[in-house]
């Protein structure tokens, strides 16, 4: 049996593990079309990508958080199912990591239940215990309270886990959290802006993650 280097890995969702743009985008234009028959762009929620949907929509339509929230969340859930998508290799390798033994928590600004339908859709919902969602928390990312919470709740220590992440926001919560932190490559959120948030391994696909957690060699290993 391979021999752990980590513990716990945490898991943004949205742009991490799962292809959400283009159901998030399509959101954001049907609801900015209903309320303001305005054309938005992927430039134009890239800012706010791994951000909760609230802060965004009081960023974009000052005043009027609460209707175009809901407008969006509507839309979002009636199509969710059609238009997202998972990223390939992921669950291959979040079933490879559970079934050795690696506590997974998955940390999002989206809410839990809409976390867990999308794991559910892709049959990962079984790998992931805590799912850390916008509810959870009262400060969010990139302040680190949704990763120490997922500390909390798997009982792990922050040299324990990695936190991997497809935006600036994901790695600033996790290495405010203590954690090293890893940068997805095919992340929709501009690559400078990431990069700038200095994580300390990038993934050029998930299953990169491997010999990170693991010490291929069998012997006790740490995170350089």
């Amino acid at each position: 049996m391979r021999r752990l280097r980590l513990r716990g890995v945490f898991f943004d969702l949205d742009g991490t593990l799962l292809d959400t743009t283009p159901l998030i985008l399509k959101s954001f234009q049907h609801t900015f079309q209903h309320h303001f028959q305005r054309q938005v762009t992927i430039e134009d929620i890239q800012p706010f990508m791994g951000q909760p949907l609230r802060a965004a929509m009081a960023a974009m339509a000052p005043g009027r958080e609460d209707e175009v929230t809901a407008t969006y969340r509507s839309f979002n859930l009636e199509h969710h199912d059609q238009l997202a998508a998972i990223f390939s290799g992921v669950h291959d390798t979040v079933k490879l990591l559970y079934e050795a033994g690696v506590k997974l928590a998955i940390v999002t600004s989206k809410t839990s239940a809409t976390a867990r339908r999308g794991l559910r859709l892709f049959n990962m919902e079984q790998y992931f215990e805590p799912v850390i969602g916008v509810e959870e928390v009262h400060k969010h990312k990139p302040d680190p309270e949704p990763v120490f919470a997922a500390l909390r709740a798997t009982g792990l220590l922050p040299a324990d886990c990695l936190m991997v992440g497809d935006s600036p926001h994901d790695l600033l919560s996790g290495h405010g959290a203590g954690l090293k932190t890893a940068a997805v490559r095919w992340t929709h959120v501009a690559w400078a802006d990431v990069v700038a948030a200095n994580p300390d391994f990038v993934l050029e696909s998930l299953a990169d993650i491997l010999p990170i957690v693991f010490d291929e060699k069998g012997k006790d290993g740490v995170l350089a």
